[in-house]
């Protein structure tokens, strides 16, 4: 195994919006400065300080209360999106997660390949980070902890590599830590090199638990993270909004969530549901749309600022609401290996019609569908552009038997070559009263368990027996 250790040094501070801000701010708990940011450092700030000393030292600095239960909501968050990076996200509280990535490796091309991609998401979502890499969480913690010093692949390769690390990595009490200074016990290596009897004797079982967990020596179950089949966040902005531009940075950070969680869940998405909060006035409820199922960022981010650039704000916005509530199945895009300008094409008018319906509206967006109709004057209707995905009535067969095949049933259920999922339908056809051919059947798409897709029907008039009348291409 291998573990992926990311640490996030300001998220007290992102958890409250102010991540990003050149403004100096500090967090405040139990009446102390917990965490500060470069400019408050810059303006003489210092952890531990009272509200009073660090406006002593900054009158423009803005101090915020911690709020640890947003903290932990947030970071359900982010193993969320984490989860499309690795099959096995831990949390570790307050600050960060551990990421099982050796069995990820091949999937994203290897190891740099994977550590790039996760630091460029991090950086999209706008939070500061450390991350460490070893054959155990808790080595990698510590690596990142130390700054996050150069992979280790090898469990062979772990005390040579922990040795140099400061024993402020160690989960110790401050007057433990004091006491490994007073003996003069600076790093892990000097730690590593008293026995381990003594170690425990003079600092207690924990000290010596971290260590053995650290090299492998115990094993260390970890609680895997389950992510939900449902999107749902809400985001405070640090300033009101007035114009529906200055709320991009915040929108594009929720969909970047959203669609890390889909493709964790090898799902896409194809309506969104987004709220505009205000102060006094009811929240903008906004839907978005699409064509077909989709986790592109960039793609949802330019069909939902499309759709908000026709809307006139009621109130400036003071926060964000994104809602997905259903999950579909989606494939991962595969490479081809020649360009296909028929598919390319086929997905640039998909776009455009998106943008259409978002910055115009549906209704101003029409297509053409077919009506089960035989008179040609009346074989055509428009419809709205979000029903252009589904089946149009009277969709036939490439392959039409010339005689209806029977099926077996199994409860009920038509089978061929195993029990049958009946996807679209049923479209009645009843019909031939005139010639003495008369018929009357349902007649429904169905996939068959080794993918192939099938017309059947269920004869209203032998006793509702099924048959197999073609096979679609």
């Amino acid at each position: 195994m291998l573990w992926f250790a990311l640490q996030l040094p300001l998220f007290p501070m992102e958890s409250l919006g102010y991540g990003t801000t050149s403004a100096a701010v500090g967090v405040v708990e139990q009446q102390q400065i917990v965490l500060l940011n470069r400019a408050a450092s810059e303006a003489g700030v210092r952890p531990h300080m009272t509200p009073g000393e660090a406006r002593a030292m900054s009158d423009a600095i803005v101090l915020l209360p911690r709020q640890r239960e947003t903290e932990a909501r947030n970071l359900r968050h982010l193993a969320d999106w984490a989860y499309q990076f690795s099959g096995q996200v831990s949390p570790r509280t307050p600050d960060g997660l551990l990421l099982e990535i050796g069995a990820s490796l091949r999937l994203f091309g290897g190891l740099s390949p994977l550590c790039r991609r996760i630091t460029e998401e991090l950086e999209t979502l706008g939070h500061a980070y450390r991350y460490g890499i070893a054959p155990t969480p808790t080595a990698a913690w510590m690596l990142a902890s130390g700054g996050g010093r150069h992979p280790v692949t090898e469990h062979a390769d772990l005390a040579d590599q922990l040795a140099p690390l400061p024993c402020a990595v160690l989960e110790l009490s401050p007057a433990q830590q004091q006491a490994l200074h007073g003996l003069g016990l600076h790093t892990l290596g000097d730690c590593l090199r008293l026995p381990r009897r003594d170690l425990a004797r003079r600092f207690g079982r924990e000290l010596l638990l971290q260590l053995e967990h650290a090299l492998g020596e115990r094993p260390e179950p970890r609680r895997a993270h389950q992510p939900p089949r449902r999107f749902h966040r809400q985001l405070d902005l640090p300033a009101e909004a007035h114009d529906t531009r200055s709320i991009a940075f915040a929108l594009q950070r929720m969909l970047r969530e959203l669609t890390g969680l889909l493709r964790g869940l090898d799902g896409g998405t194809q309506s969104l549901q987004l709220e505009l909060l205000h102060a006094r006035v009811t929240a903008t409820q906004l839907h978005i749309g699409l064509l077909q199922p989709s986790r592109d960022p960039d793609h949802l981010l330019d069909v939902c600022q499309h759709r908000l650039d026709r809307e006139a704000l009621a109130a400036p916005v003071i926060g964000l609401r994104l809602r997905v509530d259903r999950i579909q199945p989606l494939a991962p895009e595969t490479q081809a290996l020649l360009p296909d300008p028929a598919r390319d094409h086929a997905q640039q008018h998909q776009h455009l019609w998106e943008r259409l319906g978002a910055r115009l509206g549906d209704e101003a967006v029409q297509g053409l569908g077919l009506v089960a109709d035989h008179r040609p004057e009346r074989a055509w209707q428009t419809q709205p552009s979000d029903t252009t995905g589904e089946h149009p009535a009277g969709e036939r067969p490439l392959w039409l038997l010339p005689q209806p095949t029977p099926l077996r049933q199994q409860q009920g259920q038509p089978c061929w070559h195993g029990p049958l999922t009946l996807e679209h339908g049923p479209e009645r056809i009843e019909t031939g009263w005139w010639d003495g051919g008369d018929v009357c059947r349902d007649y429904y798409h169905a996939r068959a368990s080794q993918g192939s897709r099938l017309w059947v029907y269920q004869d209203r008039r032998s006793g509702n027996h099924w048959f197999l009348h073609g096979f679609f291409g």
